[in-house]
């Protein structure tokens, strides 16, 4: 058996990316709250850099997003750091919004990889915890 459930990155992202949508309606027998959204969003983010191209764009945001701050002058100098760091703050300080904690969450895994240092914890261990259960 090569893994516990057989469905792949591709397939992984698209069911959990369903998942969400489904779940945060509300509407159906799958409920999420809206504080487990980021959460959902960035193990998206961690399954889409090993999905195809359509998962692919999700990392492509981030970089674009650190990027615009990066070459803006009146910021100074600007760390991809900086930009993982606003990110979270945006997930975790303000009032939970699935539509903005559901984008920041999916665009994390990139940032947070880029920035390196502490930032790198949370992939790594998602990493790790998957290459244990597969």
């Amino acid at each position: 058996m090569s893994s516990l459930i057989a469905l792949g990155t591709g397939g992984a992202a698209t069911v959990a990316t369903f998942y969400l949508y489904v779940g945060v309606r509300g509407k159906n027998k799958i409920k999420v709250d809206d504080d487990h959204v980021p959460y959902w969003a960035f193990s998206i983010g961690m399954l889409s850099a090993n999905a195809g191209t359509a998962f692919q764009q999700l990392a492509g945001v981030g970089t674009q997003l650190s990027d615009a701050f990066q070459n803006n002058a009146a910021l100074g100098e600007w760390k991809v750091g900086a930009t993982a760091a606003l990110l979270t703050v945006a997930v975790f300080g303000l009032k939970p919004r699935p539509w903005k904690d559901a984008l920041c969450g999916a665009i994390a895994p990139s940032l947070f990889a880029a920035a390196g240092g502490i930032w790198v914890l949370p992939a790594s261990l998602f990493g790790v915890i998957t290459a244990f259960v597969s």
